[in-house]
């Protein structure tokens, strides 16, 4: 049965003739006609309270809302319909209570009326209608519950290095404390990028963030431990190469340039040749259970990476680009200049996709998501102490740099992303306070760090209790149960045993 709120009016506007069974509450279940022969279920309930309309919509699912404006004015109670539209549709957030595409508005053909539509206008509610008939009324509602099918749940992992990738593992472990009868790795379908790609890949291929989190710190049957000689690999090779270069340069026997040219064109594209990298990649994929494929995938996967040449970001796992290996699609998109090399993938050199996107969330949108999870550690570390930033290094001053960069051009796309996709119900996780305290700035510091995995999953489970009415709304809309499980089940007990806390 879909269930429809309409603030400010009553349910008379579906007419007397309509069977009616009170429920208590401000609770009424409806009969109405559909067509010549049809004939829909509803439930209706009929709030005048913006408060308490709020409370209604965090409590349960409602699948349309109709906010009916006709005979108020601002000298009255009208102002009430604008607090409410302001409520459900923040300016400054990506999400909000409810969806735009199943809100309605009725107003009245007066001055009132008219800034009322220019305010659902600015809101993109779905649609407003000036003084309609009761039937035209009814006719909209059902049209817009007859669309109530289940969309896709996304998740779209940033990147941030390995003290990243930990951040955002301790974030899906906080998730999955949630799901009834599933594990995050059972959602839709995964977005990722640099470190995130890592663990999107390994989502998309059925490991849970427990298991995840287990194998990383020292290995189980589905994942093998990471070492630095998985991760860093001093790039010799194009050193070497390049170092001859140099020296036939400077003598004349190479390109004719000034020494401090040919210095500039002697420094390697990166401090790591990657291929340790890339080959822990692939042998984590070629594990019985696993895929590299992009077509023999539990769920769909996207990563993104940059041409390096082009400054396009490209998506690997969308049509035309699913003949990559998954393993070479991630060792491209974790490719941070210039720390690693770039990965090259049929004749053209791929490097990190942060430098072109933040978190793919569009191509999310495109494949069928309706919801999406985003998070994201790229979160510049804010300091009122001068020089704060210098006294720590040019790698932390640099990464600051590029978070900073990439934290600015997401907070400018967040009205652009409410205005594209007014359906879809985004949540954002960032690092915040003493999680970002706790974060060195380095992506190359590769010890475990306990405390940041297990801090992320303490603080994101308070922020997910915080937000679990709307959590738990959305994912249902989405056919996912999303619930505080039984006190025997409540546990904030790491993956790990004490002993493994160590320092890092």
């Amino acid at each position: 049965m879909d269930t429809v709120l309409i603030f400010g009016s009553s349910a008379a506007v579906f007419g007397a003739q309509v069977p009616v069974r009170p429920m208590g509450e401000g609770e009424v279940h409806l009969t109405v006609p559909e067509g010549t022969n049809g004939r829909r279920d509803l439930a209706v309930l009929v709030e005048r309270d913006v408060a308490r309309a709020l409370r209604r919509l965090s409590a349960r699912r409602v699948d349309v809302i109709v906010i009916d404006a006709r005979g108020h004015s601002l000298a009255d109670d009208g102002s009430s319909v604008i607090s409410l539209l302001d409520r459900l549709f923040p300016q400054h957030e990506v999400g909000g209570p409810a969806r735009r595409q199943r809100t309605l508005v009725l107003v009245d053909g007066n001055v009132f009326g008219a800034q009322l539509a220019y305010v659902a206008g600015i809101k993109r509610v779905a649609a407003t209608m000036v003084a309609p008939r009761d039937e035209d009324v009814v006719a909209q509602v059902l049209a817009m519950t007859s669309r109530n099918v289940h969309g896709k749940v996304a998740v779209c992992l940033a990147g941030g290095g390995i003290e990243g990738l930990l951040y955002e593992l301790g974030v899906l472990r906080a998730f999955d404390h949630f799901f009834e009868g599933r594990s995050l790795c059972d959602l839709d379908l995964f977005c990722g990028i640099s470190a995130g790609a890592f663990l999107a890949a390994l989502l998309a291929n059925g490991l849970s963030p427990r298991e995840i989190a287990e194998g990383l710190r020292r290995g189980n049957d589905r994942l093998d431990r990471m070492t630095r000689r998985d991760v860093f690999d001093p790039n010799f090779g194009e050193l070497g190469r390049r170092t001859i270069g140099f020296l036939r340069d400077v003598v004349g026997l190479g390109e004719a340039r000034n020494p401090i040219s040919a210095l500039y064109r002697a420094l390697p594209s990166g401090l790591f040749a990657g291929n340790s990298l890339r080959n822990y990649f692939r042998r984590q994929l070629e594990r019985p259970g696993m895929s590299d494929n992009f077509d023999d995938l539990r769920r769909p996967l996207f990563i993104g990476a940059t041409d390096q040449d082009t400054s396009e970001a490209v998506t690997f796992g969308e049509s035309g680009w699913r003949d990559v290996p998954i393993h070479r699609a991630m060792r491209a998109s974790c490719a941070l200049a210039p720390f690693f090399a770039p990965e090259k993938i049929g004749g053209r050199y791929y490097i990190d996709g942060a430098f072109t996107r933040t978190k793919n969330m569009r191509v999310a949108v495109k494949n069928g998501a309706t919801m999406v999870i985003l998070i994201d550690p790229l979160v510049p570390i804010p300091s009122e102490v001068s020089g704060y930033v210098r006294k720590r290094g040019g790698l932390f001053g640099t990464m600051q740099g590029l978070k900073a960069l990439v934290n600015g051009r997401f907070d400018k796309a967040i009205g652009a992303i409410r205005e594209m996709y007014p359906d879809v119900s985004f949540y954002l996780f960032q690092p915040q306070d003493d999680e970002m305290r706790i974060l060195s700035g380095s992506p190359m510091k590769f010890l475990y760090r306990y405390e940041i995995e297990q801090l992320a999953y303490l603080r994101t489970l308070r922020k997910i209790r915080a937000q679990l009415p709307d959590l738990s709304r959305d994912f249902a809309r989405n056919g996912v149960i999303f619930r505080e499980p039984p006190p025997s089940q409540d546990s904030t007990d790491s993956p790990f045993d004490d002993d493994t806390l160590v320092a890092a």
